[in-house]
């Protein structure tokens, strides 16, 4: 039996060059009120000339958004105790810290090394440039941030009330941007004083907080009016204690001690500072404010500025659901992971040419989308469903009043791969989640109804029309029982050029039930003349598997005769829980990978990397810090790069054995550990186990297979089988899908399994059959 591959452990990567450097530093980030110069290069900055943005960090951005100073080692605990092996303070008084930075060009907010007199940073009052201290990774990165963003064609998303909070933030001195950058990291909650441990920044932060409070930054607890914040507060102790005082059952879980006091405070209006000084939520207010002592919190409106312009720095990361509402905090991680050498971008121009957002107000409707969005997600997997709904419903109602807007016509000039950054695009996300929401309520004519508003567009989410009719039909037949609208649904949905061959297949084969169907007899005329999409099934094997007592259908027992001394000598091997495709691999006994779609995704990003990273097509790549450009998972992908890949399809077609172990080695030492969407260096133990597999498929498959990739990567990357599996010396290989018991092929799965076979891929399915194990003892 051959184990899986075992992971290599993640390397350190070094900061790769990302364009020319022979370029002058860009000079510092005006104030936000003054004008912005006629030309800007740099990390993120712009040429308002040509639009073109080099990919490379400027050496200036490096060395103020680095890592902490040698001797620190790995990114130090952001706040360590005192005594716990914590870096050197930061803010050494003069004399005392490192000797000043030879490198003559100044980082962000410090004035030049060797000015004789220099102007001094903001907030840091003047004074010689070898005896200021050094800036923090996190200020520098936040500064970078700022400079870059005010610095391109993106200032003119900032009004004059924005721009009042930007430059009160680079009036502060420095321990007033340090500590309200740390805290603008934190979450959005009240936090006691007490729990706020900097050292960097100074022991006794209550004068920083008292600059940050009349700056309008920061709410201090003389503005905590909320009894449910300030009890939010309190420690599991704390809050029994309070319980107690007013005679409240003080036993059970917190979330149970917390809603008893909530339930005494609303027996008069308390949730708000114009209370009667009777009210008993006043008097917890009071009680809390008492126990807890000083506390803070960063006020909303400067945050909401700081949050959209590190949302403006790297739009890419914000689109995920799970990123939506952290206030550009992953923008922030992926600076911070650059400058220390632990993650490298690929090489590419970036290049500007379309406005995604028209104005300020345009990107403060797609900010307040992304937050409903996050809001959704959150409640849906929290299984508050009814809480979910009333988001959904209030969302649709803020679209409702949009969608007629001129600037939302605006978005249907934008390509597919820059609508998604649209307020329309996210609402119809959250419209879609709205219908899962009311599928799970059992709300179907409801959910119809949505499903049918959804379909009447297709200017946003247009991938996502072949789900629509999927459950659109679905809940007509088999949950409101309206068979005639049904089988008019699944015609439309066969007729769309937007359902791709997954969704198209699994609507025909309903129709096919429905025409076969005894109850549906009157209604087979309507079901005349379909276009016909079937696929050619596969070859089948079982296999025995031996169930893990107590653990269901999920996991096995299997010997493990891989490993040991005494292996073949007749002494018995341990017994190993395992997963149903270790068992599969067991059974193949050949060299073989675990790695369902993620293998040939990494050949495919292998094998296409510098069409992937393509120069000259605006827009797709629009900062330093991405790891695929943005069409890659649309059709514009192949429209805009044709030639250029069937070019590549035929050189892997006609391509020899030694030919191809040639281009996957120069590719895989040239760019290795670095970061890019597709590639996972981790799922081949080494290049020459790569070769070895790409050797054995051969050029004619590869050339098939990624040509399918490219034409529809969103739809392709799901389906494709679990198990590769192969032998080196015979050039021989088995692509096999896995399934379990009561497990059943998807209608992506039995399209792959189709092609492959057109391929002529040796494919297959794998059934495991199980079997009792009560016997069976663990080692």
């Amino acid at each position: 039996m051959l184990s899986p591959v075992p992971k290599r452990p993640c390397s350190r990567l070094s900061l790769r060059a990302r364009g020319g450097l022979n370029r002058p530093a860009p000079a510092p980030a005006p104030a936000p009120t003054a004008s912005a110069p006629e030309t800007r290069t740099g990390a993120c900055g712009a040429d308002s000339r040509s639009g073109r943005l080099p990919c490379r960090l400027s050496r200036r951005h490096r060395r103020a958004a680095r890592a902490p100073a040698p001797g620190e080692g790995a990114a130090p605990d952001p706040d360590p105790a005192p005594g716990e092996g914590a870096a050197p303070d930061p803010d050494p008084a003069p004399g005392e810290g490192a000797a000043p930075d030879p490198d003559p060009d100044p980082a962000p907010g410090e004035g030049a090394a060797r000015d004789p007199d220099p102007a001094p940073a903001p907030g840091e009052g003047a004074g010689p440039g070898k005896g200021r201290p050094p800036v923090p990774y996190y200020l520098s990165n936040f500064l970078l941030v700022m400079e870059a963003v005010l610095g391109s064609e993106d200032k003119e998303l900032f009004n004059e009330d924005d721009n009042y909070w930007l430059g009160t933030f680079q009036k502060l001195s420095a321990t007033g941007q340090k500590l309200y950058v740390r805290l603008f990291q934190r979450k959005l909650n009240w936090l006691k004083v007490t729990k706020l441990n900097y050292p960097d920044i100074g022991l006794d932060l209550t004068p920083t907080i008292e600059e940050l409070s009349l700056a309008g930054l920061l709410l201090t607890e003389s503005d905590l009016c909320n009894v449910s914040e300030a009890l939010n507060l309190l420690s599991a102790p704390e809050l029994k204690l309070m319980a107690r005082s007013f005679h409240l059952r003080s036993q059970g879980r917190r979330a149970e001690i917390l809603e008893s006091l909530l339930h005494l405070a609303k027996q008069q209006s308390i949730f708000s500072c114009s209370q009667k000084p009777s009210s008993p939520g006043l008097t917890i207010l009071n009680r809390v404010k008492k126990m807890v002592g000083n506390c803070v919190k960063v006020a909303a409106p400067a945050r909401a500025v700081f949050s959209r312009l590190l949302l403006l720095f790297n739009l890419t990361d914000c689109t995920d659901e799970e990123e939506a509402a952290c206030a550009g905090q992953n923008q922030l991680s992926t600076v911070l992971m650059v400058n220390m050498n632990h993650v490298t971008f690929p090489s590419y121009t970036v290049l500007r040419e379309k406005k995604i957002f028209q104005h300020r107000d345009d990107l403060l409707r797609y900010n307040e989308a992304v937050h409903s969005l996050a809001d959704v997600i959150t409640a849906m997997t929290s299984g508050f469903w009814s809480d979910a709904l009333q988001i959904c419903k209030t969302a649709k109602e803020k679209w409702s009043q949009l969608e007629n807007n001129s600037d939302i016509r605006f978005h249907q000039q934008l390509p597919v791969y820059l609508r998604r950054f649209t307020a329309g695009w996210v609402y119809t996300r959250i419209k879609t989640y709205g219908v899962e929401i009311l599928q799970r309520l059992h709300m179907y004519e409801e959910a119809v109804e949505e499903l049918q508003n959804l379909l009447e567009q297709s200017i946003y989410c247009p991938s996502s029309r072949g789900y629509w009719w999927n459950r659109l039909s679905l809940n007509l037949h088999q949950h409101l029982k309206q068979t005639d609208q049904a089988i008019h649904c699944l015609r439309k949905g066969l007729d769309d050029v937007w359902v791709h061959m997954g969704h198209r297949l699994a609507l025909y084969q309903r129709a096919v039930r429905i025409r076969d169907s005894p109850s549906c007899k009157k209604w087979c005329h309507l079901l005349q003349n379909l276009p016909v999409v079937r696929v050619q099934d596969v070859p089948h094997v079982t296999i025995k598997g031996r169930l893990c007592p107590g653990m269901g259908n999920a996991l096995f027992l299997m010997e493990n005769i891989s490993e040991g001394p005494s292996l073949g000598q007749g002494e018995p091997c341990s017994t190993v829980i395992c997963s149903v495709e270790e068992v599969s691999l067991a059974y193949y006994r050949q060299q073989g990978i675990h790695g369902e779609g993620t293998t040939f995704l990494t050949l495919f990003g292998l094998l296409f990397w510098d069409i992937i990273f393509q120069s000259g097509i605006p827009d797709v790549f629009r900062n330093p810090y991405q790891a695929c450009p943005l069409d890659l998972y649309t059709d514009g992908f192949y429209q805009q790069r044709r030639e250029c890949i069937e070019s590549r399809v035929n050189f892997l077609k006609n391509a020899s054995k030694e030919t191809l172990c040639t281009f996957i080695a120069d590719v895989w030492n040239g760019h290795r550990d670095i970061n890019a969407t597709l590639v996972n260096w981790e799922i081949f133990s080494s290049l020459q186990q790569t070769q070895s597999l790409v050797s054995c498929l051969g050029g004619p498959f590869l050339s098939g297979i990624c040509r399918i990739l490219a034409k529809d990567l969103r739809n392709g990357g799901a389906g494709l089988p679990d198990l590769v599996v192969w032998n080196s010396h015979s050039c021989q290989y088995k692509l096999a899908e896995v399934k379990g018991p009561s497990d059943q092929l998807s209608h992506k799965q039995m399209v792959w399994l189709d092609q492959l076979q057109q391929l002529e891929a040796d494919v297959e399915v794998c059934h495991v059959t199980a079997v009792g194990a009560r016997s069976h003892q663990l080692s």
